[in-house]
């Protein structure tokens, strides 16, 4: 007579044959390391690329009274060339008058003297900062190929400008702020409105300091 096998040995002889079953089910089924036709998966390769840095504009330092006559002329190019800059992308939309009222704010404020002592000073006051003064300045619109003709004329009326050859518009006469007719902002209601060209309205500071109407540029304009 067989005596029956007591609970604990039935227990782990069951517990064996299960384990032994999953370990030859994983055997089974697993890739063999050596087996050609299997593909190790590759790793995944991450590339980082430093950030693509724009040109720092190269602002042009104030024409010293000993500089040599090459060096002068090329920073007056280089005024002229910031003068037809702020025109084309701020209102080459808006005709040559609109260009000029533009040009305008921008000697009032070469004039005023808290903006900047050049031309370029004034157009790029602010750019490589947290804020521009003119908003081509610093929202990568020098980054995109200019309109040939645009730019051209841009170009030539900065220098008739300069050359005192075109009048100034008197829809802009003192003003040192502008803004575009679809926006609203804040800072306007506490200026004087001195006109509108196109799209753009005009203002000034409401105590005008005489420097900006005896400025000497302004003579040349009027």
């Amino acid at each position: 007579m067989e005596h029956p096998m007591p609970k604990q040995a039935i227990t782990a002889t069951l517990l064996a044959i299960i384990f032994a079953s999953v370990i030859a089910g994983w055997v089974s089924t697993s890739p063999a390391v050596s087996d050609p036709a299997v593909t190790p998966t590759a790793p995944a390769v991450i590339e980082l690329h430093p950030p693509i840095e724009r040109p720092h504009l190269s602002i042009p330092a104030r024409i010293a009274q000993d500089a040599a006559a090459a060096t002068a002329m090329a920073q007056m190019v280089s005024e002229s060339r910031c003068l037809a800059e702020v025109m084309y992308y701020e209102a080459r939309g808006e005709g040559e008058a609109g260009e000029i009222a533009v040009a305008d704010v921008i000697m009032n404020r070469l004039s005023d003297g808290d903006h900047g002592h050049t031309i370029c000073n004034v157009v790029y006051e602010g750019a490589g900062q947290t804020f521009c003064q003119f908003t081509f300045a610093c929202d990568g619109s020098l980054d995109r190929p200019k309109l040939p003709e645009p730019w051209r004329a841009a170009q030539v009326l900065a220098l008739r400008l300069l050359a005192g050859e075109v009048p100034a518009e008197r829809e802009a006469q003192g003003a040192t702020y502008y803004h575009s007719t679809f926006v609203s902002p804040s800072w306007d209601s506490k200026m004087v409105r001195v006109g509108q060209v196109g799209s753009h309205v005009f203002f000034r500071l409401p105590t005008l300091r005489p420097s900006v109407l005896d400025a000497a540029f302004r003579g040349s304009l009027q």
